[in-house]
């Protein structure tokens, strides 16, 4: 396969994805945020111990316990990202999240940048303040500035999982990408669990083939996504994923019914094209 398409899939896979985990959470209103946080990662789980015997290899003990801090690191952030995430898709309209995820692969870029050199230069900061002041405007609303608790968990999610890049930067010079998703689904898992304590019961039987297909599309954007960021980079990566909220965009649309405010689009315009001007200047 070639390379140049990894990112593509993986860009596909998230908006459809996406797409159906807001469908699912207005469908079933028994399943708040962090049940469907949980189950989505048991799921992802029991999909990727089927596949890994064939496409991954299980970690060796001396690989974990060298990369343990790291693993943490990972761990962690992912837990708390994921929550504040599906948390803001449950409590927030995809039209007004878009133009914040639009946003997300600049931040990525910037927080790369504090720990690689490689990664800073001057146009992203520029095109930073440019975008701040257009999101802030999209949101400006009877002379003061409206952002929902939803809106607030995204930007957290955004920063988080920024960072959290950092780490599985350096990982993946370690892991392959399945093997490193799998070891990190289930120590998210278990810190969830924990966390969590999710209702069981609610999981009906016509329930589950919404799970496996949201979980199927999970793991091959993941696998593209982690492909792609070992062999082409953070930043062509975090590029092409620009087209992710743009799909999300079509697809509630088309399939949720979402109203969409002129702010939104102009804000998710300007964004797009602030991260391709951005990408092409790096």
């Amino acid at each position: 396969m070639p390379v140049a398409l990894l990112p593509l899939i993986g860009v596909v896979a998230d908006a459809i994805y996406l797409t159906l985990a807001k469908v699912f959470l207005r469908r079933f209103g028994r399943f708040t945020s962090r049940e469907f946080n949980w189950f989505m990662f048991a799921t992802v789980i029991v999909i990727m111990a089927v596949l890994m015997p064939f496409i991954g290899h299980l970690p060796v003990w001396e690989e974990i316990k060298r990369t343990a801090p790291w693993l943490l690191g990972v761990v962690i952030l992912a837990c708390l990202h994921n929550t504040l995430f599906y948390w803001g898709l449950e409590h927030e309209k995809i039209s007004e999240m878009e133009p914040f995820l639009l946003f997300s692969p600049l931040a990525a870029i910037v927080v790369a940048g504090i720990f690689y050199p490689s990664e800073r230069f001057l146009q992203i900061y520029i095109a930073i303040v440019i975008a701040s002041i257009v999101l802030v405007w999209s949101h400006f609303q009877r002379h003061r500035i409206a952002f929902s608790e939803g809106l607030l968990a995204i930007l957290a999610y955004i920063v988080l999982s920024s960072l959290e890049l950092v780490f599985l930067k350096r990982l993946l010079e370690v892991y392959n990408p399945l093997t490193l998703y799998f070891i990190r689904c289930i120590f998210v898992l278990v810190g969830l669990t924990l966390a969590v304590r999710p209702r069981l019961f609610i999981v009906k039987a016509h329930h589950l083939k919404w799970f496996g297909v949201i979980g199927i599309l999970i793991v091959i954007a993941v696998w593209a996504t982690y492909s792609a960021y070992q062999l082409r980079g953070l930043s062509e990566t975090l590029f092409v994923f620009v087209l992710s909220p743009i799909l999300v965009y079509w697809f509630s649309a088309a399939f949720v019914k979402e109203k969409w405010k002129t702010k939104n689009i102009v804000a998710s315009i300007v964004v797009a094209v602030l991260v391709i001007w951005v990408t092409l200047l790096k």
